[in-house]
């Protein structure tokens, strides 16, 4: 199962290629030149690097990527541009929603125009700081489902929670429901056997599987459907970082107590998360939406050759916080505009602390998350870590505003995957702000000792390459 885990992934192409390179360069020197001059061939070599370096610095992107992808290019001259041109080919606009509403506010008419959503109303938001307690409200009120059932989720994996959820939709199906169903074919590839989806059809779900691993993996499996969303007839919308699976219900504990959160929200922005649903469902989706109450909130989201609205949203709410900032992530890897907007925030003495985990899921990621919190530590940002076990909530908090959904703070959330979230100023504030404080008093402030030379090369080369992990 390992094997087959390691050979269906990107990373593995990425090897053959290498070694495919290997044996042309000795295919170069032992034949080439007998057929051509052998400084005509290596020209013809460094012509392909300097070509696909052009290509790079003229496509659209960040800077941290582009310098991460010369490198390759530069250090591997053909290994390296085949194995850019294979990961950015390719890149069309899915999943794209467009929701014709009126602009109350200039950050609602952004949203409108960068990521398709807008402002909505909604009568009230219910908080979770943990899944046990948004499984049990989840599936309460699927088994009330009448019309509709739209779920997406990056992981689903077979257990207790995966039996609870089949049941819920068995009841919704008895109602009359429909049920679609969207998995991410990366983040449950091995996890959802089969059988499991076999068993999800016969419960009346019909199942779409997000660009499924195949042996010859393609650059679009790159961009993974990370969103976490439930919507039920419409009314009421569920979404944080809550996968489907019995870890996220502390029903297995692989790295200690997991931390996670989440939100339902009933009213209209339940509708624009079913938009969000319909538009990955079917590629892309139009609808028309107008607020009729007075509360409201900002649903939001990120596709593939989107504008990154969040991280665009992130900078500026963090460039104008005056009391405090606040963040729950399981990875810490953020891009140079977002890391000086709050490294100046903390110099401007808000308070700023930064919860990762204590226990990781990933190590690269945990020292990866280790070397950029350091970089930041000198601006006075304060970072911890989650004694109990493993963060993987993904909330920020900026005064009275609050962001929850599925983003996670590194260069794949941001720039990569599909993502999805929602804004509430006031709302469930307070509460995500008594569940930062109680993470707090039971979290280690982030230290470490010396470091050494192997573990600074290590985490230098992790720095270098983050953009593309």
């Amino acid at each position: 199962m390992r094997f087959l885990k390691t050979v269906f992934t990107l990373n593995f192409l990425y090897i053959v290629l290498i070694a495919a390179q290997v044996a042309a360069i000795i295919f170069l020197c032992l034949y080439v030149p007998s057929v051509i001059p052998l400084a005509a061939a290596y020209a013809g070599t460094f012509l392909l690097s300097a070509i696909t370096a052009a290509v790079l610095v003229a496509r659209g992107g960040s800077c941290e990527a582009k310098c991460a992808w010369f490198l390759p290019i530069a250090a591997i001259p053909v290994a390296g541009a085949v194995i850019y041109l294979i990961a950015t080919a390719g890149r069309k606009k899915y999943g794209v929603l467009k929701v014709d509403a009126p602009v109350n506010t200039p950050i609602g008419g952004c949203a409108n125009s960068v990521c398709g959503t807008c402002e909505a109303d909604y009568e009230k938001a219910v908080y979770f700081k943990d899944g046990a307690s948004l499984f049990e409200r989840l599936f309460f009120e699927m088994k009330q489902a009448k019309n509709s059932i739209y779920v997406e989720f990056f992981i689903v994996s077979g257990g207790h929670i995966f039996d609870l959820f089949l049941a819920a939709l068995r009841e919704a199906k008895a109602n009359g429901a429909q049920i679609k169903m969207l998995i991410d074919g990366v983040g449950s590839a091995f996890k959802l056997k089969r059988r499991d989806l076999k068993r999800l059809k016969a419960a009346g779900a019909e199942v779409k599987v997000f660009r499924r691993i195949t042996p010859f993996p393609r650059s679009r499996l790159n961009f993974r459907d990370h969103r976490k969303i439930v919507t039920v007839d419409g009314r009421v919308a569920f979404t944080g970082g809550i996968n489907l699976a019995d870890e996220y219900a502390g029903i297995t504990r692989p790295y200690g107590s997991w931390k996670d959160t989440g939100v339902a929200v009933y009213g209209g922005a339940a509708k624009i998360f079913e938009g969000m649903f319909l538009a990955m469902w079917e590629g892309r989706y139009r609808m028309e939406f107008s607020a009729s109450g007075t509360k409201l909130c900002l649903p939001f989201c990120d596709f593939n050759g989107g504008g990154g609205f969040c991280e665009n949203t992130y900078v500026q709410y963090i460039s104008s916080a005056q009391k405090r900032i606040h963040i729950f992530t399981p990875y810490f890897c953020v891009t140079e505009k977002l890391a000086g907007a709050l490294g100046f925030a903390a110099q401007r003495g808000v308070d700023v602390k930064i919860i990762l985990p204590h226990i990781p899921d990933k190590r690269y990621a945990f020292e990866l998350s280790k070397a950029c919190a350091h970089t930041l530590e000198g601006s006075g940002v304060k970072f911890f870590e989650y004694a109990p076990g493993f963060m993987h909530a993904k909330t920020l908090i900026c005064d009275d505003t609050v962001f929850l959904g599925s983003y996670n703070m590194d260069f794949r959330s941001m720039r990569q995957n599909f993502e999805c979230g929602i804004m509430f100023k006031g709302g469930p504030c307070g509460e995500v702000e008594a569940d930062f404080e109680e993470c707090l008093a039971v979290s280690l402030p982030l230290t470490e000792g010396k470091i050494s030379p192997a573990k600074r090369f290590s985490r230098l080369i992790l720095k270098v390459f983050a953009p593309l992990i």
